[in-house]
């Protein structure tokens, strides 16, 4: 039997390499000249991200930018703020080679305390998480068809994917943000902040569209005003991702982070500063899969010679349901001492956790609430509360191995002042997720006849009787008896795949 498998090419994306670091936080650094002395410190934010990263042999280098912003009153009462930038890398070896890897990491802050030493050195510990992914695309052969009428073929089609491939693309956004009021001198930033968030994309051939905007707000103290004031604004933009093989029918799932941020004070041609430069560096990834069920063999034999199927299970991935829901989140807040006024307010993400169960997507998290206000007593005064998130989506999918991917993006913070020391805050949320379906299929790679080892067959009778049970598998019958299932189900008259009631079976021995 010189017969040989007929074979098809596969697609999938194979996991190299995933775990998470820490990069360890602690240093030191005195304030410039031009910072008065710190007082009392009110809030240290720490913002990691991620400036290049890549891979040498069988290794991935990390380079990332630690941006310390703290914010403090001094010996005056008046609220000032610093930023410190620390450069941090991170080399990690792997042990496999890693070339032509397509290579993913997200960096998140897991603390970070401050004290001032004096009133001009800050003392700085914490730690940052680095989450490393790397995968490949891969192809595998698998057996499509045999084209030799002994051998008995249990054909199916499963549910597989074309991983299209995962980009990144990095753009830039710079604009000048003028003030409402132009008769405002700006003395100095005091705090910034900016949310990308996608609105929407579309995929043509080999193209993915992508349009967002970006809420930025600026706390900023003015000249001849005691208390700062806050600009908030919305900027949109518009990219092009390339991505070779896309096309209308592949989903996409697509984020946007910020890889750099800097608002500064802008001069205007009269010399005064009554605007602001934004200078920012969006970094947009995307992942594309097109479904494409492929027709396979489950399973095969000879119904005259030993028969070895050689198996190989693949993972195929695929996006199941992109969602976006806007929701409000409203909390009291109680502070510990009466209140003038709110100089400033803002959210930040805490921790979050994302479970699927009963057809529903699960968030959960912690939300932290900052606000400078100034007491009855015109003093200035820093609160950080939390508060909990609950958020459910229904989804549509009916998979039995889901997982997802969900974004929490801040649009707006709004406030009333309900009493002297209560605040109702209202906090707008955009959630947007991914949920993605993987199916680990068992595929025939390989099927390897021994025409040295003939099967065994009574050739004293023309047919065996087989009593099946209900629910019996008619294919698992004749591979049990090595007969050929079509004479099988012709000569019984069988109806589908299954039997219906017990039944004595004819199996024909040659």
């Amino acid at each position: 039997m010189e017969s040989k498998p007929l074979k098809t090419e596969v697609c999938f994306n194979k996991n190299i390499f995933c775990e998470t670091l820490e990069q360890p936080i602690d240093l030191d650094f005195l304030l410039p000249d031009y910072c008065p002395d710190i007082s009392k410190i009110f809030k240290c934010k720490a913002k990691p991200t991620i400036v290049s990263k890549g891979i040498n042999g069988n290794s991935v280098t990390i380079e990332g930018n630690l941006c310390i912003t703290l914010l403090y009153c001094d010996k005056e009462n008046n609220l000032c703020s610093y930023e410190y930038s620390y450069p941090f890398s991170k080399i990690k070896e792997i042990g496999a080679e890693v070339d032509d890897c397509s290579l993913t990491c997200s960096v998140g802050c897991d603390y970070i305390n401050c004290r001032a030493i004096t009133g001009r050195k800050i003392d700085i510990h914490g730690a940052v998480s680095i989450k490393i992914k790397a995968f490949k695309r891969c192809f595998n052969q698998i057996v499509a068809d045999f084209d030799n009428t002994e051998i008995q073929l249990k054909r199916a089609v499963a549910p597989a994917t074309v991983p299209m491939g995962y980009c990144e693309k990095l753009m830039i956004l710079e604009d000048d943000i003028p003030l409402s009021n132009n008769q405002a001198t700006v003395l100095r930033v005091l705090r910034y902040d900016a949310v990308p968030s996608i609105t929407e994309h579309k995929v043509i051939n080999d193209k993915i569209v992508a349009k967002g905007e970006m809420a930025v707000t600026v706390l900023y103290s003015v000249d001849g005003v005691k208390a700062p004031m806050v600009l908030k604004t919305t900027l949109p933009f518009s990219q092009i991702v390339e991505m070779s093989g896309v096309t209308e029918l592949c989903k996409c799932d697509i984020k946007c982070e910020i890889a750099f941020l800097e608002v500064r004070p802008a001069l205007s041609f009269n010399g005064e500063c009554n605007a602001f430069s934004l200078n920012a560096k969006l970094l947009l990834k995307c992942e594309s899969y097109c479904v494409n069920d492929i027709a396979i063999i489950e399973d095969a034999f000879s119904t005259r010679f030993e028969t070895n199927v050689v198996k190989n299970t693949l993972s195929f991935k695929k996006i199941c349901e992109n969602f976006k829901e806007n929701c409000q989140l409203k909390k009291s807040i109680e502070l510990s001492e009466n209140i003038a006024s709110v100089i400033d307010i803002w959210c930040e993400k805490g921790s979050k956790k994302v479970k699927l169960e009963n057809g529903k997507v699960g968030l959960s998290g912690v939300l932290l609430i900052g606000m400078v206000v100034c007491d009855q007593n015109d003093n200035v005064v820093f609160y950080e509360k939390p508060v909990e998130l609950e958020f459910e989506h229904k989804t549509e999918c009916e998979g039995l191995n889901l997982s997802a991917n969900t974004e929490i993006d801040i649009v707006n913070v709004g406030y009333t002042i309900t009493s002297a020391n209560c605040l109702e805050v209202r906090i707008e949320l955009c959630i947007t997720g991914t949920v993605y379906e993987t199916n680990d299929i068992p595929l025939i790679t390989d099927i390897e006849i021994d025409t040295n080892k003939p099967l065994f067959k009574n050739k004293k009778g023309g047919m065996l009787i087989c009593f099946a049970s209900k629910g019996e598998k008619v294919w698992n019958i004749a591979r049990k008896y090595n007969a050929n299932l079509q004479e099988i189900v012709s000569i019984n008259n069988l109806a589908g795949d299954e039997l219906e009631n017990k039944k004595t079976i004819l199996i024909p021995l040659c």
